[in-house]
């Protein structure tokens, strides 16, 4: 097999298995926790005690929120089809996406947009009140600040921003994304405070891992509350409940 089918992120032969070069059976079971192994396997570098500890409350954070479309398509695929909970979660992380969880992924691209500006010369507010025009002026929504739901803050931000101020961690991350606070605010007249979504993308732009990731980062999260939702439908099922609406909504009347 020639070097361009090769992988370095697991490998194994007879007798050894790595993850990232590392010894999985020597070294990395039993020593090291789960969002460690997953930070070494998505940067390719073994994560500090700080990226550790910012990378577990943004996993925490994003466990769940309710019902979701995403957690009820989980549900209700579970109820159709039991034998296949592979199906159920892959139907619930199908809906993540511009308006569920993936503004993290947009976030972590304009703030990465905004460093490439100042490291090419562009004065940081400039480079800011750039981006957001930009945004603006095409009909898009600034994300990582407001929230549907929470009107007043989201209230996950804040712990989120504590975490990161304590392991000193993001510090220019967070300061744009304020920045952008500020910038849409001169525009719009409205001060959207930033999101869980918007910190824990400059956290993990912070920790190493790649805005074209962040989406997947998210659904790694959002999968463990999939799984909970679907244990929760095999004993309490809400599914006979939304098909008997769902079959009124759809009745056919002979009138």
């Amino acid at each position: 097999m020639g070097e361009s089918m090769r992988t370095y992120i697991g490998q194994a032969n007879a007798e050894r298995i790595a993850l990232r070069g590392h010894d999985l059976v020597d070294h990395l079971v039993g020593q090291v926790s789960f969002t460690q192994a997953a930070l070494l396997a998505i940067t390719g570098k073994m994560p500090t005690p700080g990226a550790i500890r910012v990378a577990d409350a943004v996993l925490v954070t994003f466990i769940d929120h309710g019902l979701q479309p995403s957690a009820l398509a989980a549900r209700m695929t579970y109820h159709v089809a039991p034998e296949a909970i592979q199906g159920a979660v892959a139907a619930g992380l199908l809906g993540v996406g511009s308006k569920i969880l993936g503004t993290m992924e947009q976030t972590a691209r304009l703030l990465v947009q905004i460093a490439d500006d100042v490291a090419a010369g562009t004065p940081e507010d400039e480079a800011v009140v750039r981006t957001v025009t930009a945004e603006l002026d095409a009909g898009r929504r600034i994300p990582g600040i407001g929230h549907g739901l929470h009107r007043g803050g989201d209230p996950r931000a804040k712990p989120l921003l504590a975490v990161a101020a304590e392991e000193g961690v993001a510090g220019g991350e967070i300061r744009r994304l304020h920045a952008n606070v500020d910038a849409t605010a001169a525009r719009t007249g409205r001060t959207l405070p930033p999101n869980a979504a918007g910190v824990s993308a400059a956290l993990l732009l912070g920790i190493g891992v790649p805005w074209q990731l962040q989406r997947g980062f998210s659904m790694i999260s959002r999968a463990a509350g999939l799984v909970a939702h679907i244990g929760e439908e095999a004993e309490q099922p809400l599914t006979p409940a939304v098909r008997a609406s769902l079959r009124a909504a759809s009745w056919l009347r002979e009138d």
